[in-house]
C-alpha cells in the first residue's frame, strides 16, 4: 500500500520527518524551481492550471487537505485539518460545520476567522466574478447575490443589476431607478441608485455609466441580461429593491463557519481541498473590491494568504519569488518554526533540453517535467537524483463540436462536430507509439477519460490504432479530403507537449487529414481557448486534466457537462450531451460508492462514444532534484511541496 501526501496546504506537523531527520535540518536559503510555465494569478478566483496551484500552495492555504494512500490501484483520501481544525456533517449530509484554529493571522497582520471564509468562498461563488472553478469546485453550494432585472431580452434593453460581493444580505436593501433627463448621469444616496437618461439612452450606455461610477459599484455591477446585446433603449423603472440573496455560507461566530447544500454531496471535503476553495484576507478582498470593481482583480498580482511564504518579487514570463513567512504558525517535529527556506524561486524555463541543462550546471535545483529521453543521462550524474511520481493527469486532443466555429451566423461549418469523424481521428492516432517512443514508456495509453487511480474510473477503451476503418468513417461521414484543421498547443506545459502534438499531425496526415501546428505559450493558449462558443475559433487543442481531487465528479463534470462551457469554466470544446449531462449530475448527488461508481460507468460509455477528445495518455511525473536539497515532496497530484525542504 503506497502512501502519499495530498494537498492542500499543510502536513501535519512531523509527516515528512522520520525520527533521525529531527534535528538534522538546515535553515535559511534560496531553493530554485525551473517549471516549463509561468503561474497565471495568484488568486484563488483567477488561475486554471497545476503550475500555478502549486505556486500558490505556498501563499494561500484552504480549510481542508487530503492524505492520499493507494489501496488495490485506487488513491483513496483522508481528510485532514488546515485552517479547520475539526469539523462535523449532519446526520443527512446536508449540514457541515467547520472549527477555525485560533490565533492564525494573514500576511497583511489581519486575524483568520470565520468573516474572512465566508467573503472567500462567496467571492469565488459570485456570479460577476467568473471563477474558472466556480462549477466544478463549489458548484453545490447555493450562492445568489441580490439582483434585479429591468426591462426586456425582446427589447434587446434588459439589464441584470447585482449587489457587489461585500453587500452580503445588505444587497436586498439596494434600490434601482432609471428616470428620464437632458443627460445620462448617476447618483446615489445611501442604497438609492438613480439613473438620469435621455430618450432613446441604451441599455449599453447606461450599463457603461453605472459601472465606472465609484459610488454605485460599491453597491452592485451592471450587465446585459442573457440574450440582450443592450443595443435597446432604457425604459422608465420606478425605484425597486434588489431582491434574492441567498448563501450557503454562514458565519455564526468567528471561529465557526457553515456550508449548507440543498442535497448529499459526497466529495465535499476532497473540494474543499482544491486550491480554488482557498482563503484569502478580508481585508485584502475588500480593499481590491474597492479599487477594482466587482470582484477585484488586482488580487491576481498580489495576494494576502496564511501559508509559509509570501509573493516577493513577480516577473512575468521570468521568475517568482516567495520570501519566508516570519509568523508562520507551523512547527516541525522538533518545535521549530517552519518553512526552513528563506525564499523559493519559481523561473520559467519553457524548453525542455534548457531546462535540463540548468538543472545540471546547479543553477536551479529542481526541475519538473523531466523528458523520458533525458531520463538515463540524468541517472548518470552523481548529483542528481530522479523522482517518479504517479499522475493523475489526463492528456488529451480536445475537439470544439459545435457546428459552426465561431458557433454564431456567418461562422464556418465544423467537420468536428460530426460524432463519425471525431471517432476516426481517435483510430488515426497511434497511441502505443506515443508512449513507446516519444513518451519513452513513462506514460499509459488512455482507456477512459480519467485515470484508473481515481474513484469512479472504468475502463471503456481504448480506441486501437485502426487507419482502414478511420478511413471508412471518413466517407461514411461525408467529409471532403484532405480534410483541413488547425491544432493548437502549448509549449513546455506538459512532457514533451510539442512532439506529442508533431506526432499527432503526423499520424492524421496518413489518413489525409491535414494538420496545421500553431504553438503557443501557455496563458496565452488558455485564453484563446477559454472563448464563449460565439467567440471561439479553435478547432483541435492539446490540454491535460488532473484529477486532484480523486474523485470522478472533477475529472468528468467539469469537463464534459453543458453548463460547464467557457468562458470561466473547462468543457472548451463546448460538448453537449444530455443523457451524459443527467447521469453527471446524478453522481453528484448520489451518496452511495457503489451507485455512484456504476452511474459515472454510464457516463463514460456515453462521452467515450461520442469522441469529443482525441484520447491519448497518462502522464507520469519525472522530476529532477539536486542531492543537496532534502525533504522536497512531489505530490501525486503535480504540486511540489516545499515548505519543509532544506540545503544541505
Amino acid at each position: 500500500m503506497r502512501r502519499y501526501l495530498l494537498l492542500s496546504l499543510i502536513l501535519a506537523a512531523g509527516l515528512l520527518l522520520a525520527a533521525g531527520d529531527v534535528g538534522g535540518q538546515k535553515v535559511g536559503g534560496k531553493l530554485v524551481i525551473a517549471q516549463g510555465t509561468d503561474a497565471e494569478s495568484v488568486d484563488p478566483i483567477n488561475f486554471t492550471a497545476s503550475p500555478t496551484a502549486s505556486i500558490m500552495e505556498h501563499i494561500i492555504q484552504t480549510l481542508v487537505r487530503l492524505d492520499v494512500e493507494e489501496v488495490r490501484g485506487e488513491l483513496q483520501t483522508t481528510p485532514k485539518g488546515v485552517l479547520a481544525e475539526s469539523w462535523s456533517v449532519s446526520a443527512d449530509g446536508k449540514a457541515w460545520i467547520f472549527n477555525l484554529r485560533k490565533g492564525i493571522k494573514f500576511h497583511d497582520g489581519t486575524d483568520l476567522d470565520a468573516g474572512a471564509v465566508k467573503l472567500s468562498l462567496e467571492r469565488a461563488l459570485h456570479p460577476d466574478c467568473a471563477a474558472p472553478f466556480r462549477g466544478a469546485v463549489l458548484g453545490r453550494l447555493t450562492y445568489s447575490p441580490a439582483l434585479l432585472t429591468t426591462g426586456a431580452v425582446a427589447n434587446k434593453n434588459a439589464i441584470v443589476w447585482r449587489a457587489n460581493v461585500l453587500s452580503g444580505p445588505a444587497g436586498n436593501d439596494v434600490s434601482v431607478a432609471l428616470t428620464a433627463g437632458a443627460s445620462l448621469g448617476v447618483s446615489v444616496s445611501g442604497s438609492a441608485i438613480t439613473v438620469t437618461a435621455p430618450a432613446g439612452t441604451t441599455a449599453g450606455a447606461v450599463i457603461k455609466a453605472v459601472n465606472e461610477h465609484a459610488a454605485a459599484n460599491k453597491l452592485l455591477w451592471a450587465t446585459n441580461a442573457a440574450g440582450s446585446d443592450g443595443s435597446g433603449a432604457v425604459e422608465a423603472v420606478a425605484a425597486t429593491k434588489l431582491s434574492g440573496f441567498a448563501t450557503s455560507v454562514g458565519a455564526p461566530d468567528a471561529n465557526t463557519v457553515s456550508i449548507s447544500l440543498a442535497s448529499p454531496f459526497a466529495p465535499l471535503l476532497q473540494h474543499m481541498a482544491h486550491t480554488a476553495a482557498a482563503i484569502v484576507s478580508a481585508k485584502r478582498v475588500r480593499d481590491a473590491v474597492a479599487a477594482a470593481p466587482p470582484c477585484g482583480k488586482g488580487l491576481q498580482d498580489r495576494v494576502d494568504g496564511t501559508g509559509p511564504f509570501m509573493l516577493k518579487e513577480w516577473r512575468r514570463g521570468e521568475r517568482m519569488v516567495l520570501a519566508k513567512n516570519p509568523n508562520y504558525y507551523e512547527k516541525d517535529a522538533a518545535g521549530r518554526t517552519l518553512p526552513y527556506l528563506d525564499e523559493l524561486e519559481w523561473r520559467v524555463i519553457p524548453d525542455d533540453a534548457a531546462r535540463m541543462i540548468e538543472l545540471e550546471r546547479g543553477t536551479v535545483q529542481v526541475a519538473v517535467r523531466v523528458p523520458p529521453l533525458d531520463v538515463a543521462r540524468l541517472q548518470r550524474d552523481p548529483n542528481i537524483a530522479l523522482d517518479f511520481t504517479t499522475s493523475v493527469r489526463t492528456i488529451y486532443i480536445g475537439m470544439n463540436v459545435r457546428d459552426r466555429i465561431p458557433d454564431r451566423e456567418g461562422g464556418a461549418a465544423n467537420p468536428l462536430a460530426n460524432r463519425l469523424v471525431r471517432q476516426a481521428l481517435n483510430l488515426c492516432v497511434d497511441k502505443e507509439a506515443i508512449v513507446r517512443t516519444i513518451m519513452g514508456g513513462q506514460a499509459r495509453v488512455s482507456d477512459a477519460p480519467i485515470v484508473p487511480q481515481v474513484f469512479g474510473y472504468s475502463k471503456v477503451g481504448p480506441y486501437p490504432f485502426d487507419p482502414a476503418r478511420a478511413a471508412a468513417l471518413l466517407r461514411e461521414a461525408g467529409v471532403t479530403l484532405p480534410l483541413r484543421l488547425k491544432f493548437h498547443h502549448p509549449r513546455g506545459r506538459y512532457v514533451r507537449d510539442v512532439q506529442v502534438a508533431q506526432a499527432v499531425q503526423a499520424m492524421l496526415g496518413t489518413c489525409r487529414v491535414e494538420v496545421e501546428l500553431i504553438p503557443m505559450e501557455f496563458v496565452s493558449f488558455l485564453a484563446l481557448i477559454n472563448k464563449a462558443p460565439s467567440d471561439a475559433e479553435h478547432q483541435l487543442y492539446l490540454l491535460g486534466w488532473g484529477t486532484i481531487t480523486l474523485d470522478a465528479d472533477y475529472g468528468l463534470y467539469s469537463l464534459y457537462h453543458s453548463s460547464q462551457w467557457p468562458p470561466g469554466p473547462f468543457n472548451r470544446g463546448y460538448y453537449k450531451n444530455d443523457r451524459a449531462d443527467t447521469l453527471l449530475q446524478q453522481g453528484r448527488e448520489e451518496s452511495d460508492p457503489a451507485k455512484r461508481r456504476a452511474i459515472y460507468a454510464d457516463a463514460m460509455r456515453v462521452i467515450w462514444d461520442d469522441a469529443p477528445w482525441i484520447y491519448s495518455h497518462s502522464e507520469s511525473q519525472i522530476t529532477g532534484i539536486r542531492k543537496n536539497v532534502k525533504g522536497a515532496d512531489v505530490h501525486v497530484t503535480e504540486r511540489l511541496i516545499l515548505w519543509k525542504t532544506w540545503l544541505d
